[in-house]
């Protein structure tokens, strides 16, 4: 049985939801707060990146997932495509993290999404045998519909169709699906490809892009999405991802803490 305020050991928490703090204070708060997972977005990086990678690889933590920005190239050739990401695959390798994720980038303007999966999927093969000889399995995030300009996923029925053709995993997004119909049956029909399951709640009425809330604190049916995610079989972390006004006026101490609790409450209930 968890100790009042301990963090449950299948929580993870991205430091997208500390985004204006540096890397060293993310560590800091980490150890700080006796939580022993992050999720890794080179987005956070400087221009002196080595020196974050290193410090991050000497910090005794679990680096669950690394996630990457895509500026293009994804869907041009597979040479873009590997030139996108190699770098990231190689910094997930030398932290030990499992899984690197990314977003599918743009389209170029008025192509058909059933194109735009054709050509992802036929570009993937090199740079996931790249990313397999490194011990570190790619995964696809489905975004948000309010930012296509940075993907052109935005479901779990179409993100497990790519994973499954292309041989990747999944980073399974609940603030992006929590509105999608059939949701536990697609969960048990492709828990054998989820990575990681990202956490954060909304509250219906807000502006929809990155405008997330603590867990329990907007309209989403997290218990409920949660649930099923478990009784679907899933075994990885979840992972606290909450960004935007209300976590930039609550301040991120604070957001983060709450989520810890909130979650490691429900997790350590159900004997997650």
């Amino acid at each position: 049985m968890l100790s009042e305020g301990s963090v449950h050991p299948r929580i993870s928490i991205t430091t997208i939801s500390s985004w204006n703090w540096t890397v060293e204070q993310d560590i800091a708060w980490f150890k700080a707060n006796d939580v022993a997972a992050m999720g890794v977005p080179t987005t956070k990086f400087s221009a002196d990146s080595e020196a974050q990678v290193a410090a991050l690889a000497a910090s005794g933590l679990t680096f669950t997932a690394l996630s990457a920005g895509t500026g293009g190239g994804m869907i041009e050739s597979e040479e873009a495509a590997l030139a996108e990401l190699a770098g990231t695959i190689d910094i997930a390798q030398r932290l030990g993290a499992a899984s690197l994720y990314f977003l599918t980038g743009p389209t170029p303007p008025r192509m058909a999404t059933d194109d735009a999966i054709a050509a992802l999927v036929a570009c993937l093969a090199k740079v996931n045998a790249y990313a397999q000889e490194r011990g570190v399995r790619l995964a696809i995030e489905h975004n948000s519909v309010s930012s296509r300009q940075i993907g052109f996923v935005h479901t779990v029925a179409g993100v497990a169709e790519i994973a499954r053709a292309a041989d990747v995993d999944i980073c399974l997004e609940l603030q992006n699906c929590w509105y999608e119909p059939g949701l536990p049956k697609l969960f048990r029909d492709n828990v054998d490809r989820l990575c990681i399951v990202q956490v954060s709640d909304f509250l219906l009425g807000e502006p929809l892009r990155n405008n997330r809330r603590v867990p329990g604190d907007g309209s989403m049916p997290l218990e409920w999405l949660i649930g099923h995610v478990l009784d679907a079989g899933y075994k990885g972390y979840f992972e606290i991802e909450v960004l935007g006004p209300a976590i930039e006026e609550e301040g991120y101490d604070s957001a983060m803490r709450r989520s810890i609790d909130w979650l490691s409450e429900r997790l350590e209930k159900w004997g997650a």
